[in-house]
């Protein structure tokens, strides 16, 4: 999701995210959204969060909304999709340079996870879709009620 020690250009100053930067992020109070509006809709929730040398990692549970199965089909169909992570700085969290061109973020408080299209850092991308299991046949509950009436009544 963000790469660690790559500066990319933010507006009119350069940022880079430095290791550790989002160690304190809880999957449980984050949610994935389609877009980064503040009034959006969740379309799902991180099911993991891993702070790796090179880079913050994230695995998502993708719940079926209008919105949510769009970005499947999307990624599915292979149409670039990057990943955008809205947070909030945190006292002591930046470095700005004296001329103010650059930050290193050190500690920020994560507050969600959106897709878009154009993402700000190079590799900050949904890089697959897999599922937990197959689709779930809409009439098996239907089944499983016929089933237990056979089975009741021998």
């Amino acid at each position: 999701m963000v790469p660690y020690d790559v500066e990319t250009r933010i507006g009119h100053y350069t940022e880079v995210f430095r290791h550790g930067a989002f160690a304190d992020a809880d999957p449980a109070e984050l949610v994935l959204l389609a877009t980064h509006e503040r009034q959006a809709l969740p379309i799902g929730r991180p099911v993991e969060l891993r702070d790796e040398p090179t880079r913050w990692y994230g695995a998502f549970r993708v719940s079926a909304t209008r919105a949510g199965d769009e970005v499947l089909a999307l990624a599915r169909d292979g149409v670039r999709l990057g990943l955008s992570v809205g947070f909030v700085p945190v006292a002591g969290g930046d470095r700005w340079s004296a001329d103010r061109r650059r930050v290193e973020r050190v500690k920020v408080a994560a507050h969600h996870i959106a897709v878009v299209p154009f993402p700000a850092y190079e590799g900050a991308e949904v890089l697959a879709v897999r599922t937990a299991g197959p689709p779930r046949d809409p009439h098996a509950p239907l089944l499983a009620r016929v089933y237990a009436e056979m089975m009741r009544r021998g």
